[in-house]
Formats: structure tokens, C-alpha cells, sequence
């Protein structure tokens, strides 16, 4: 009987669900080994970016009788709900947990007592780094999750807002260690979880001593550990009349929403080019008119429609419900999925058989 070619049986594999390829596991040691290994997860990766398959949204409930609990729908269709066993869930009042990254089908949470999990939804693996008890009670912690393209890590950033005590952890070494202070403060009240793109993580803030309407965008490039400042959307703009919000991931791209002060309305550009001032490109404005939500400023862009027509916001983890904002008639359209919590944070993320334990990497 002739044998199959490894290469023919890891094309197939590849294009099979991830909960199939998690239980094919136990038909052999060799089939363990190479669904565990690397090479068949990157091409698993990479044909669901290049076909924008395997896409979930995650609905991470923050209500207290929920526990915590987190959900998963199939992105294009909002079905297919499916409870995951989230790590560091709580019910204790006053705790809070988040997921504050996603990158390469792991998520990235924290918790206010237990310190960080690394988590695959997909494969329900999960890594605890080392807690950190190093901070300041004046200073809010930044945090940060991306993937190191030089060194084939994942690492998580975690700082002070006051732009000291950066701290980076690498899954590959699995210990933290500190590199130099951040030349950038993140001063105003607005929840900022780095947003990761072309191997750096991205936040918004003020050059240290400067004033504190003058914002810019800045990144860390996770491979060099070197912070670095982008090129506005506009460079000839006043900064006493534009103020940047958040930076986040659209279609792919870095994108921000600002906000013109004294104007009802918030505009959201994006970064065609990484790096190029003249590939920022206004994609869209909400008025205070369209806007749903306790307060327009906090909005969040999540992904494009499939289609592209429709952007799907929240409102930066505030108890309200992410909605459908069609681009072509300025309609919106409130997210309901039923059996799922009322308010939850949504988050993007594509099921793969990347891992989150050390020694896979």
C-alpha cells in the first residue's frame, strides 16, 4: 500500500477546522507531532488570512452574575455561539479582568489580583507569566500583546502611563525583564490597550514635558525594544483643535479616531501604508446625532464587514452593546445575538493552532 507524502497530509490538514485538527491528535504520534509543530500552524495562519477565513468575534461578558464568562460567534454570521472556558474569570466586586490583546489566534487578559494569562481559544491552552508587583498607586498600568516577527516570540508589554517601568515578557524565555523608560505619557483618562501592527505595538500619548493636548501616535517595536514615533494623519493640523482618542486595527492597518474639540463628531483614519504620512486616509465621522453610545469619545473601531460596507463599533468597554455602523446610508444597527450576554467587550480573533506554551516556540 503506497504512503501518502507528508507534504499532501499537511496541505490537508491545513484547510480543516482547528477542533478537528485538536482531536485528529490521537491518531498517531506522528499526526500529534506535526499538528503541535509550528510549520502546520503557520500555513493553517497564513491561508486563513489570505481567504479571511476562521474568523470569531469574541464576546467577553464583564457582568458580574456572568462570572466573567466569555463566547464565540462565527464573525460573518453572528451564530454559532460557543461558551469558551476563559482564564481569570471573577466575581469578587471591585475586580476587574480584561482581554487586552489579540494577535495570531491567542488573547491576551488581565486580571487586577491574579497578574496575565496568555489563552488559545481555539486549542484551550493557557500560560501564566510570572505576576508582577512593581507599579505606582498615582500611575495606571498600559498593556500591550504582539507577536516578535525578528525573534519568533509573542511578548506582552506592560508599563506605567507615566511612560516608566516598561516591562516586556517573552514567551520564548518566559521571564520579564526591563528596557528603557518610554519617552511618551499617556495622561488623558481614555482606556488604551496597545493595538499591534507590522511587528510594533501602537497607543497614543504626550511627549514627556510637552503639552498635554499635543498628542502623537507612538509604537514599540517589539523585536529592537525600541519606541518610535508615527507621522500624524495631518501635518499641518493645530493640535489645540485635534485631538487623537485611541489607536486601533482596521482591515489590517493602524487606524485612530480623533475628534475636532467643540465639534459633535469623532473621524476615524487609517493607515494604508505603515509609516507613510500620505497613506492616512479619513475613512469615516459619527455625530453625537448617530452615535448610541454614553459617550461618542470612547468609540471603538472592531473590523469592516465582510463586504466592507459596515463597521462594526463599541464603545471602549462601556456597558453598552457593540453595533453595525453602515458606511452607505449612516444607519446603525445594534449587535443582539441571542443566548449571549446583554453587554460584553468585543474583540477579533482567527482560530488557529498557534500555542501559547513555551516550549513550542
Amino acid at each position: 500500500m503506497s504512503v501518502v507524502p507528508t507534504d499532501v497530509i499537511t496541505s490537508i490538514l491545513s484547510r480543516l477546522p482547528v477542533k478537528n485538527l485538536v482531536r485528529f491528535k490521537c491518531v498517531s504520534k506522528p499526526w500529534s507531532s506535526l499538528i503541535d509543530g509550528s510549520y502546520l500552524s503557520n500555513i493553517q495562519l497564513r491561508r486563513s488570512f489570505t481567504s479571511n477565513a476562521n474568523i470569531k468575534l469574541l464576546l467577553d461578558s464583564y457582568a458580574e452574575d456572568d462570572e466573567y464568562k466569555a463566547y464565540s460567534v462565527d464573525f460573518d454570521s453572528l451564530d454559532n455561539l460557543e461558551e469558551l472556558p476563559r482564564p481569570l474569570s471573577t466575581t469578587s466586586f471591585g475586580v476587574s479582568s480584561r482581554i487586552f490583546g489579540s494577535c495570531n489566534g491567542l488573547l491576551a487578559i488581565s486580571h487586577d489580583e491574579a497578574g496575565i494569562a496568555l489563552w488559545s481559544p481555539s486549542t484551550k491552552e493557557c500560560h501564566y507569566p510570572p505576576k508582577l508587583t512593581i507599579g505606582d498607586m498615582y500611575d495606571e498600568i498600559i498593556l500591550g500583546f504582539g507577536y516578535d516577527v525578528i525573534n519568533n516570540d509573542y511578548k506582552v508589554v506592560r508599563m506605567l502611563s507615566s511612560g516608566k517601568l516598561v516591562m516586556i515578557y517573552s514567551l520564548k524565555a518566559k521571564s520579564w525583564k526591563r528596557i528603557k523608560d518610554c519617552p511618551y505619557e499617556i495622561t488623558f483618562h481614555v482606556s488604551q490597550d496597545g493595538a499591534y501592527a507590522n511587528g510594533s505595538v501602537h497607543w497614543v500619548g504626550v511627549e514627556n514635558d510637552k503639552d498635554d493636548d499635543a498628542r502623537v501616535i507612538f509604537g514599540l517595536d517589539i523585536g529592537i525594544e525600541e519606541f518610535h514615533q508615527l507621522p500624524g494623519p495631518e501635518s499641518d493640523i493645530s493640535y489645540k483643535n485635534f485631538g487623537y482618542r485611541s489607536v486601533g486595527i482596521l482591515g489590517g492597518s493602524l487606524c485612530v479616531f480623533r475628534d475636532i474639540y467643540h465639534q459633535d463628531n469623532i473621524v476615524l483614519w487609517v493607515m494604508k501604508e505603515y509609516g507613510v504620512r500620505e497613506s492616512w486616509t479619513e475613512d469615516f465621522y459619527v455625530s453625537r446625532d448617530e452615535c448610541w453610545q454614553w459617550c461618542m469619545y470612547y468609540t471603538r473601531a472592531i473590523s469592516y464587514s465582510r463586504r466592507g460596507d459596515r463597521v462594526l463599533l463599541d464603545d471602549g468597554g462601556r456597558p453598552r452593546q457593540p453595533a453595525w455602523f453602515n458606511l452607505d446610508n449612516r444607519t446603525r444597527e445594534v449587535v443582539d445575538i441571542p443566548g449571549a450576554p446583554k453587554h460584553f467587550n468585543a474583540i477579533i480573533f482567527v482560530e488557529s493552532l498557534a500555542s501559547v506554551l513555551p516550549g513550542n516556540h
